[in-house]
């Protein structure tokens, strides 16, 4: 099974992937520090800079595109309230919040 990299203030880890779940929910049942408040992609705490594997993750939300801009999301920005995923393989995600 592939495994999800996350880099966040703490470091760099390798955690399971679970399909359907966002990454803010993955992050919370793993006890990593991933900033959030709204999980509603009002807030943007979760920004999140896709590194590799966005053909995995879900399509951009409605929420995304009303919080970031459109050259944020170009760049592979996210929103990890927003993000889910959705196929099975090599994906690597920052937090990158503002």
């Amino acid at each position: 099974m592939e495994k999800l990299t996350l880099h966040t203030r703490s470091g760099t880890h390798q955690v399971p992937l679970e399909l359907g779940k966002t990454i803010v929910s993955i992050a919370k049942s793993q006890k990593l520090g991933w900033g959030y408040s709204c999980e509603r992609g009002i807030c943007a705490q979760c920004r999140t800079l896709v590194e590799e594997g966005a053909e995995h993750l879900n399509d951009i939300t409605e929420a995304e595109k009303l919080r970031l801009r459109k050259a944020e999301r170009a760049e592979g920005y996210r929103l990890g309230c927003q993000i889910k995923v959705i196929y099975e393989g090599k994906i690597t995600l920052a937090h990158r919040p503002y």
